[in-house]
This record gives structure tokens, C-alpha cells and sequence, in this order.
């Protein structure tokens, strides 16, 4: 056993389980699909810092970075971590629905949480490559203002599919408790 392991065992003695390893049993339990939408969201969350310290490097070494850069920061930060984060939870911790989806154990149909990823996800990197562009001065032309618009649309219907996915996972229990509505 190594040092950091021994460590461990000492520090946090009550999660150190026997057995298989505690993200063999827990990766069983977490959908494949949330599994997607929360690591590509530590993905986004290690590129949000990697640009903030290019952003900080920048301003102390006297070249202040254009604004549409801390503009795309955000963007990373909120939609690429948040948004994606948010999304995988929800998929994975909201109830099931098995009177709708009975033939998928509750869950909603394999595709349309695949569809949200690679819409939100598209969107998210088109916005990111060329929002930059446009704020450099120089035209890009007709068919690269397209592309930005349609990297918002793409956003737009991958937040749509969450929605509808969510809006039927949603509801109040069959027989609700005394003073509950």
C-alpha cells in the first residue's frame, strides 16, 4: 500500500470501502448519459481556469486582454461548467417516470439526452471560436455570421430537449401526503 493510500485510510477512514472500488460500484448507478454531460463539464471547468490565468497573465504583464475574451470566459465558466453540470445531475437525481417510459425503466429516451449534449455542446464551441472573430474589426462575412447565430440556435434546442426531458420527470406524487397539494 502506498503512502498517499495509508494517508487516506487515516484522513477519511469511513469512505474506504473493501471490495470493488467505490467508482466501479458507483459508475453502475450513474446513467451514462450524466456520466457524459458532468465530465465533459470538469473539462470545461479546467479550460475556464486555463483562460483565466491567460487572462490574469495578460493584465500583469501590461497587455490587457480584448474584452471579448473575458466575454468568452464566462461562457466556458457558465455554460460549459454550470449548464453541462447542472444538466448531468438533474438527469441522474430527478425521479423516474415508468408510467411513461415503462419499457425504459423510467428513464427518458436514449437519444434525446445524446441530442442535448452534442447541440449545447456544438454551440457552445462554435460561440467560442467565433464570437472572437466577429469582435476583431474586420468582417468575416455573411456566411461566418450564419454560423454565429446558428451556434445560438444549437444552444437554444439542446436547452430545449433538457426541458422537455425534465418537464415530465416533474410531477407530484400519485397520492400526496396529508396538507401536501
Amino acid at each position: 500500500m502506498g503512502r498517499w493510500q495509508t494517508a487516506y485510510r487515516v484522513c477519511c477512514p469511513k469512505i474506504v470501502t473493501r471490495g470493488p472500488s467505490v467508482s466501479a460500484a458507483n459508475s453502475a448507478l450513474v446513467p451514462y448519459e450524466s456520466r457524459l454531460f458532468v465530465k465533459t463539464a470538469l473539462v470545461y471547468l479546467v479550460l475556464t481556469f486555463a483562460l483565466g490565468a491567460v487572462l490574469l497573465g495578460m493584465t500583469a504583464a501590461g497587455h490587457p486582454a480584448p474584452y471579448v475574451l473575458g466575454i468568452e470566459h464566462g461562457h466556458l465558466g457558465f455554460v460549459g461548467w454550470l449548464v453541462n453540470l447542472v444538466i448531468g445531475v438533474a438527469l441522474w437525481m430527478f425521479p423516474l417516470d415508468r408510467e411513461r417510459f415503462p419499457d425504459l425503466g423510467g428513464r427518458y429516451p436514449k437519444a434525446a439526452p445524446l441530442w442535448s449534449y452534442c447541440l449545447l455542446n456544438a454551440g457552445l464551441l462554435m460561440r467560442v471560436f467565433l464570437e472572437p472573430w466577429f469582435a476583431g474589426g474586420t468582417p468575416p462575412g455573411r456566411l461566418w455570421a450564419v454560423l454565429l447565430v446558428l451556434s445560438g440556435v444549437l444552444q437554444v434546442a439542446g436547452i430545449i430537449i433538457v426541458g422537455a426531458i425534465l418537464w415530465y420527470r416533474t410531477r407530484g406524487p400519485r397520492r400526496p401526503a396529508p396538507g401536501v397539494r
